[in-house]
């Protein structure tokens, strides 16, 4: 029997979902425009690519919007089972963007370092690295506080993650060629800033990455991550110790926030439909508890009767 257990109090609404990053959108365009008008002035590689990686996360932010707002409407007649694979692909489109501007700039860098470096001007190139620095940490903080429960929103949490330690790296690069700039060793100041851009393009190639591997996995039904596996295979365990049941055979896969729990297990050859039924109450109850849409999957048969 098929049955769909209600999220719990604790999950994020997509309506709070959508204010948030509604938020993340309008703080992401104010540091993009900065960043490209401040990069081309100041001749800096690395800031324009701050800017320009931002303005790709307004579009990216935008998609992630418009997915909460599908994955909320439910199922129809064209989609009897709702749209919830449409987070997935959205967070994964978020990755693939990512990646490959990381390895746009990445070759670009390259290029420049063999063409001789570019001139950049250090005093406005730490003040800017300085001001996104901040501005990053603190709506990192934020987001991360609201996004328990939202995939949509930790997905946005690793963009703005990424940003701040992109931010810090920025600040402490551009210290250095202020250091360099009419020094001894004035000569290595120009490959500074490509450098910084690799450097910041090897570091964060592996949240991008992870983004696009785990929407492969949940588009393939592929089982979800230890951490959502455990607390479901510890509350049907709890249920089927509490009635005398062996351990049965569970199956899990996570598409969006909806999780789709099968369980199968073998009983007495006098079980009772009734008997069924109280499990099944007992399981569907505490998975109810659970930052998730689950739609469970319940089925108690003979002994030798589970097909692996």
């Amino acid at each position: 029997m098929n049955t769909s257990v209600s999220p719990a109090t604790t999950s994020v609404s997509p309506d709070f979902e959508a204010m948030v990053l509604r938020r993340s959108i309008l703080v992401t365009a104010v540091l993009g425009a900065i960043g490209i008008v401040w990069g081309i002035s100041s001749g800096s590689q690395m800031i324009l690519l701050d800017g320009v990686y931002a303005i790709i996360g307004i579009i990216v932010s935008w998609l992630l919007l418009r997915a909460s707002a599908i994955a909320a409407e439910g199922p129809t007649t064209r989609f009897p089972y709702g749209r919830q694979a449409v987070t997935p692909m959205v967070i994964g489109v978020q990755g693939f963007v990512l990646l490959a501007t990381l390895l746009y700039a990445l070759v670009e860098a390259v290029y420049t370092i063999r063409d001789g470096g570019s001139e950049v001007s250090p005093g406005p190139a730490v003040a800017y690295a300085v001001a996104t620095s901040i501005a990053s940490l603190v709506f990192w903080a934020w987001i991360r506080r609201q996004s328990k429960g939202s995939d949509l929103l930790a997905a946005e949490t690793t963009g703005w993650r990424v940003a701040a330690f992109r931010g810090i790296g920025m600040s402490l690069g551009f210290m250095v060629l202020w250091v360099l700039t009419d020094s001894a060793w004035d000569g290595a100041a120009p490959y500074v800033d490509p450098v910084m851009v690799i450097i910041t393009c090897a570091a964060f190639l592996t949240a991008p990455m992870r983004m696009v591997r785990g929407t492969v996995r949940e588009l393939l039904e592929g089982a979800p991550s230890a951490d959502v596996q455990a607390p479901v295979l510890a509350i049907i365990r709890e249920v089927f110790h509490e009635f005398d049941i062996a351990e049965p055979v569970v199956r899990m896969t996570k598409v969006g926030q909806r999780l789709y729990v099968e369980i199968d297990a073998e009983v007495r050859a006098d079980a009772t439909v009734a008997d069924e039924h109280r499990v099944r109450t007992a399981v569907r109850g505490r998975l109810a508890a659970l930052p998730f849409d689950v739609w469970l999957n319940f089925e108690l048969v003979p002994p030798g009767g589970i097909e692996q």
